[in-house]
């Protein structure tokens, strides 16, 4: 599918994907200070491999822009015509570029589902906002001071989080764009202190919470009793709770609700298994609420997609 970047705004739309291989969708939302914020996200059908296609894009902007790509869930690859690179981008790194001509081929890897944020702010904002000094430093320390260039670099989850956070599903109007607004804001101050001040080495306490965090995959969407996760990893419940969000932008139960409703859209495309009995090996005491909770993620009832299956 080809993009246009000149539209300011794109509610959740579908977004196409050639051979049938799942569903996907996008949301654009412009802010002040020419900041641009965009969420794809694609489901595929269990049992596919290999990097595809998904979306072109290009544009010529006005000036030169700031453009970052960061991925939540899966693994995916920009290809950059303009500057000829090939940039591979996963959850724990990031793609930074410095741009004044837009020629993206996004590929993603078909093995697993896919959410991506990205970021695209004009230069001349960058600077308004983080003063001249610090986003010149800013952009010379990501390697990206020379116009046009591109690098990757791993960036630490609280700081990523802060990106993913911005479009909030729980929000809506008004407040919702302004916490959009604060939460890019805030996510360029984490990532110039980070870049420009002494970057602390990763805390026990941090990778015991990624060690958590491998043990919520492993649990299937299902909830743990949150007193005994803390104990086995060391913390009282509240420290795990806080550092967990600190770290990836959601708590603890959103996490395993968007990991149990990617496993139920599976289930849906590849078996009979009835609704309620899905719902309820998902951990949903009732179906209607796993059927809202699979709208308010998806955009669509459950129901629709094993009907176009």
């Amino acid at each position: 599918m080809q993009l246009d970047t000149q539209q300011r705004d794109l509610p959740r739309t579908a977004l196409p994907q050639p051979g049938e291989w799942g569903d996907g969708w996008i949301e654009l939302v412009t802010l002040a200070m020419d900041m641009h914020l965009c969420r794809v996200e694609h489901q595929f059908r269990p049992g596919l491999t290999g990097m595809e296609l998904m979306t072109e894009v290009v544009s010529t902007p006005t000036e030169p822009r700031f453009f970052v790509k960061a991925d939540r869930r899966g693994r995916g690859l920009l290809q950059d015509g303009h500057l000829d690179a090939e940039l591979e981008y996963h959850r724990d790194l990031c793609v930074f570029e410095h741009i004044d001509q837009v020629n993206h081929r996004h590929w993603a890897d078909l093995s697993s589902p896919v959410e991506v944020t990205a970021l695209s702010v004009g230069m001349f904002n960058l600077r308004q906002a983080l003063g001249e000094d610090v986003a010149t430093a800013l952009c010379a320390a990501l390697r990206i001071d020379r116009l046009p260039s591109a690098r990757v670099h791993p960036i630490p989850g609280f700081i990523v989080g802060l990106l993913h956070a911005g479009l909030a599903n729980h929000l809506t109007g008004q407040l919702r764009t302004l916490h959009a607004q604060a939460k890019v804001l805030e996510f360029l101050v984490a990532l110039s202190e980070h870049f420009l001040g002494d970057a602390p080495t990763v805390s026990t306490r941090v990778q015991r919470i990624r060690d958590l965090r491998d043990e919520l995959d492993q649990h299937n969407g299902v909830v743990p009793h949150l007193d005994e996760l803390a104990r086995r990893h060391g913390f009282t419940e509240r420290v795990m709770s806080e550092l967990f969000k600190r770290e990836y932008g959601q708590t603890i139960y959103s996490y395993i609700t968007d990991n149990r409703l990617h496993a139920a859209y599976a289930a849906l495309l590849n078996s009979d298994t009835p609704m309620k009995v899905l719902a309820a090996r998902l951990g949903y005491t009732d179906v209607s609420h796993f059927s809202n909770a699979f709208t308010r993620k998806f955009g669509y009832r459950p129901g629709s997609l094993r009907r176009r299956t």
